[in-house]
C-alpha cells in the first residue's frame, strides 16, 4: 500500500487524537504529574514534544522577568531560577483543559516530523522568534534524530529561517526513517483515523517475468576440488560497559558536567523530569518501571564501582559515546564519590 499524507487534515486529526487520550487519562484523574506525563503515550516523540513544549514556557517567562530594581540577567540569580526550575520540574500538576492543547501540537509535530520533516522544521520555525533556537530542540527530537543532527551541527548563531530550510534541503542524501502509518496510528489508539489522515492507494503490481528461454544441455566439466582454507578463531566481542568509559572518560565539558547539583540520597529524587525523561527514553527505551528499577538497585550499592557494576546489568546495548550515557555517568559520580 502506498500511503500520502494529508497536510490539511493534520489539526483535525490531532485534536481528535488528543480528545481520545485526554478522555482516557482524566477518567480516573483531576489534574496529572510529571511522572505520567512522560510516559502518557505509547510514542515517545508525543510524550517527548509535551515535555519540550513546558520548557519552552517556562524559559519564554524567565525571559519576561525585569525589574526596575532587580538584577535578573545576574549569573547567580540565573542559577537561582535554574535551581528553581529543577525543584519545579518535579511538582508539575496540570488538568485536561491546560493539556489538551499541549497533547495536540505535540501529536501534530510528530505527524509531521515522522512523515513531513521540513514542513515540521517550517513550523516550528515559524513559532520561534529566533531561528536559531531550534538548535535548543534537538533534544526533544526521537524521530529522524540522524537528519536533524546533521542539520543542528550547521546552525550558527546568525542563521535566518531561509539559510536553515536551505541547509535541510541539502541534507537530501540523509536516511529518512521509514515509519509505518499503521503502526505509528495504532501507537495512539487511532488506528481508525487512517484513511482520514491518509490517502491510501494500492501498489501497481509488477509486470510478470518473461519466461527463461530453455538452451541444449551441455556437458558439465567436473567441479574443481575446493581448497580448503584455515579458519582462524574469531575473537570475542567484549559489549562496552559503564566501567570500560568511566576509566577512558574524557575530561573535557559534558553534558554530565554541566549537571552541577550534588545527589544527597536517591538518585530518582536528585533527578528533574527533563533527566528523568532523558534517561527513561535513551538508556531504557522508554520502560519507566525498568528505570526505577535501576535506580533502586544502583541506589543500595556501596561504592562508585559497586554503583557501576549494577547500572551494567541495565545496560541493553547503550551508546557509551553519547550524551545521556556521560550524563548517567556524572550522575552516578556525584553520588558516590
Amino acid at each position: 500500500m502506498l500511503y500520502q499524507l494529508k497536510q490539511s487534515q493534520i489539526p483535525t486529526v490531532s485534536q481528535k487524537i488528543g480528545e481520545t487520550i485526554c478522555d482516557k487519562t482524566f477518567q480516573n484523574y483531576i489534574k496529572i504529574d510529571g511522572e505520567h506525563l512522560i510516559s502518557l503515550t505509547n510514542s515517545r516523540q508525543v510524550n517527548s514534544f509535551i515535555i519540550r513544549s513546558l520548557f519552552n514556557q517556562w524559559r519564554k517567562e524567565v525571559e519576561r522577568l525585569e525589574s526596575p530594581y532587580f538584577d535578573f540577567k545576574h549569573e547567580k540569580v540565573q542559577e537561582a531560577l535554574k535551581n528553581f526550575m529543577n525543584v519545579l520540574s518535579n511538582h508539575i500538576s496540570i488538568d485536561r483543559h491546560h493539556l489538551q492543547p499541549i497533547l495536540s501540537q505535540a501529536v501534530s509535530d510528530t505527524i509531521l516530523i515522522a512523515f513531513e520533516p521540513r514542513a515540521y522544521l517550517e513550523a516550528v520555525l515559524d513559532r520561534s522568534a529566533k531561528p536559531q533556537d531550534f538548535k535548543l530542540q534537538f533534544k526533544y527530537i526521537k524521530n529522524n534524530r540522524e537528519l536533524f543532527k546533521q542539520l543542528v551541527e550547521q546552525i550558527g548563531d546568525f542563521d535566518t529561517k531561509a539559510s536553515i530550510l536551505q541547509a535541510f534541503d541539502g541534507l537530501a542524501h540523509v536516511q529518512r526513517e521509514e515509519i509505518d502509518p499503521k503502526v505509528f496510528l495504532e501507537k495512539l489508539n487511532s488506528s481508525s483515523l487512517l484513511e482520514e489522515l491518509f490517502e491510501v492507494k494500492e501498489l501497481p503490481k509488477p509486470e510478470p517475468a518473461p519466461e527463461p528461454v530453455l538452451e541444449e544441455k551441455r556437458a558439465e566439466a567436473p567441479a574443481p576440488t575446493p581448497i580448503r582454507e584455515e579458519v582462524q578463531p574469531k575473537e570475542e566481542k567484549h559489549s562496552a560497559t559503564l566501567n570500560d568509559k568511566f576509566e577512558g572518560a574524557p575530561k573535557g565539558q559534558t553534558l554530565a558536567e554541566r549537571l552541577q547539583r550534588k545527589v544527597n540520597k536517591s538518585i530518582e529524587s536528585s533527578l528533574t523530569l527533563n533527566e528523568k525523561f532523558m534517561f527513561q527514553n535513551n538508556l531504557f527505551n522508554g520502560d519507566n518501571a525498568r528505570m526505577k528499577q535501576a535506580f533502586a538497585a544502583i541506589d543500595q550499592a556501596q561504592d562508585l564501582q559497586d554503583a557501576l557494576n549494577k547500572a551494567n546489568t541495565f545496560n541493553d546495548g547503550w551508546d557509551m559515546d553519547s550524551e545521556e550515557v556521560e550524563a548517567f555517568m556524572g550522575v552516578l559520580e556525584r553520588r558516590f564519590v
